[in-house]
């Protein structure tokens, strides 16, 4: 299968690793096709005729910013999107009328996309670990607690409150950066999100062969984690019972099975890998179909995306250039139009 593959790039290895043929293009680097700014549909076809590459499947992947590139809806490949950071980008519901299937990492989410009663699919896919990079190496648990990962943040402004009262009652390393040596040496390690969603680090440090300690929320957590097999839970926002939990694991639970239950349970069902199995599988069966509801609803796929383009344009926490948000002012007036 011809897959292009637009600004996430998780499971560009894991198709290519499959067998087949993957052109990615974004503005991080890395990318087959860089791209400076956000292009129109005739640039992205203009490149694609360029390389001579039709694809079967357009696949996006959601990177905190903004799309790329704009009108895919208009080609006929299968398209599918990945929602991961929803709860933070509220435009992603009005732009899911952009593909046959959107995947959302959030459970509860879900409902957002389906108040706009479009006719495209919906599904939840939570979020995964990296099996090539995500790799418990056998070595010294030596730190009995960590935390890696931004503490000060717009987003997650409780984060390090949060964590000062962990310290005050148990020791906990907190650093930033590289996480997988600091995983593979930890115990334990402590999560805490900024919405209740279930964020890379649970699978990432479980994969890692750690203990997570991880905050008792929603959005699918128990659907695939049970606290005290495979994962350990506190209440959300109570760091003193959060460092109460971790002194009595470290002194008292066999960890060691706690965590290889873990490391099981997400090698098994929440890898890149994985889900790239079953994006392949859903285009497949999308293709196999006939004619998708994007396809047979263009006014309706135009009308609802210029709402997620008008959206774009007024969101002042987003790092836009008054060029760009213009760009996506015009835009939105244009589709509805």
């Amino acid at each position: 299968m011809n897959i292009l593959n637009l600004d996430g790039h998780f499971f560009v290895e894991p198709l290519r690793k499959m067998g087949h043929t993957v052109l990615s293009m974004g503005q991080s680097p890395g990318k087959d096709v860089h791209l400076t700014k956000t292009i129109s549909l005739a640039k992205l076809l203009a490149i694609l005729d360029e390389r001579n590459f039709k694809p079967d499947l357009v696949l996006w992947v959601d990177r905190c910013r903004p799309p790329s590139v704009i009108g895919i809806e208009a080609l006929p490949a299968v398209t599918i999107g990945y929602s991961i950071d929803q709860y933070c980008n509220p435009w992603h519901a009005p732009y899911s009328a952009a593909f046959d299937l959107m995947l959302v990492a959030q459970k509860d989410y879900l409902t957002m996309f389906k108040e706009g009663n479009l006719g495209n699919e919906l599904e939840w896919a939570p979020l995964f670990c990296n099996p090539n990079r995500d790799k418990d190496r056998k070595e010294n648990r030596d730190i009995p607690a960590s935390f890696v990962g931004t503490v000060d943040g717009s987003i997650n402004s409780e984060r390090k409150a949060f964590l000062n009262t962990f310290k005050k009652k148990h020791p906990l390393f907190v650093t930033e950066g590289d996480y997988v040596p600091i995983y593979n040496r930890s115990q334990l390690v402590l999560n805490q999100s900024a919405v209740g969603e279930l964020n890379f680090r649970i699978f990432e440090a479980m994969a890692c062969g750690a203990v997570v300690l991880t905050e008792e929320t929603e959005n699918g957590l128990t659907d695939l984690f049970t606290n005290g097999e495979d994962i350990l839970l506190y209440p959300r926002g109570n760091a003193q019972a959060a460092a109460s939990i971790a002194h009595a694991a470290l002194a008292n639970l066999d960890l060691g099975q706690l965590a290889e239950n873990g490391k099981r349970n997400v090698l098994a069902a929440h890898s890149s890998t994985v889900r790239a199995r079953h994006i392949i599988k859903r285009a497949e069966e999308i293709a196999a179909a006939g004619p998708s509801w994007r396809q047979q609803q263009t006014k309706v796929v135009q009308q609802t995306l210029s709402t997620a383009y008008n959206m774009l344009a007024v969101d002042e926490i987003l790092p836009l250039t008054p060029d760009l948000r213009n760009f996506y002012a015009t835009l939105g007036q244009k589709t509805f139009n």
